[in-house]
């Protein structure tokens, strides 16, 4: 599974809930080669603009804010955030 049919199946209505796809997507379903554990700014760019998805205005402050709403915690590595199980359960069973 791609990205952007990720993004169709799981409709995310905000930029934190489409964080959330991406990670689970990095962490999960994405080619071996591109798979991680932790995702960052360019990370959520690059996919963002693969599934199609309107980037935010300041997409550095993005991860930021999906911890603070308690999706990610923060991971070693500046700017690298990892899915939490809040995260997780958001993408994997809703």
């Amino acid at each position: 599974m791609d990205i952007r049919s990720l993004k169709e199946q799981k409709a995310p209505s905000s930029a934190k809930q489409m964080a959330c796809v991406v990670a689970y997507y990095l962490q999960e379903l994405a080619p071996k080669k591109e798979r991680k554990d932790t995702v960052n700014a360019k990370d959520l760019e690059k996919y963002f603009k693969h599934a199609k998805f309107k980037l935010p205005k300041t997409i550095s402050q993005l991860l930021p804010d999906s911890r603070a709403a308690g999706y990610f915690d923060s991971a070693a590595g500046k700017g690298e955030y990892k899915l939490n199980a809040v995260g997780y359960n958001l993408v994997a069973h809703n």
